[in-house]
């Protein structure tokens, strides 16, 4: 095999060069093919979230109906009143009615969320069976007496067989009048 004339190796370079940019060209379009489909795909999102956006906020006197059905339906408490006493009698006759022997409980300082406040009442060393206290957070969450709900419950087996040993922190909502 002799050396490559001039010719011969400017018909190779020039082949090399043209493979090298059709790579390229391939490469190039293969991820712009992704790059297309990526922003196809974030595209369809937001046209979907739009869609859902324009609904709810066609909806808006709806939602604004029931937060004041809600807001009605609500206890009311004079400015300046304490209202630990009413919440800690209404939770003491749910939780009697439902079986549960409440332990310690001690109301906590009033938070202030726009036009409803909430009081945690924090609940420790309570007892009953799993049943009595599926009843007893039913109750709570369907009575007519008030808004409670339970932000937090820690149950765990008692000494005596089938009841547990129960801590909570219910919240109770309300309003003020001015």
């Amino acid at each position: 095999m002799s050396a490559m004339g001039l010719k011969e190796k400017a018909v190779l370079a020039v082949g090399i060069v043209v493979v090298l940019y059709a790579a390229a060209v391939g490469v190039w379009f293969m991820y712009s093919e992704r790059a297309w489909k990526m922003a196809q795909r974030k595209y369809e999102e937001a046209a979907k979230t739009c869609v859902r956006e324009r609904k709810l906020i066609g909806e808006k006197s709806k939602w604004e109906e029931a937060y004041e059905a809600e807001k009605a339906q609500m206890p009311t408490f004079d400015v300046g009143k304490s209202t630990d006493t009413a919440w800690l009698r209404k939770m003491e006759e749910i939780a009697q009615r439902n079986l549960i022997l409440l332990g310690q409980h001690q109301a906590e300082a009033e938070i202030d969320a726009d036009d409803v406040k909430e009081l945690p009442v924090k609940v420790t060393g309570s007892e009953g069976s799993l049943e009595a206290l599926v009843k007893f957070m039913y109750e709570l969450e369907n009575t007519d007496d008030g808004m409670f709900s339970i932000t937090q419950l820690r149950a765990k087996p008692s000494r005596k067989q089938g009841y547990l040993n129960i801590d909570f922190t219910l919240n109770c909502a309300y309003m003020r009048e001015n």
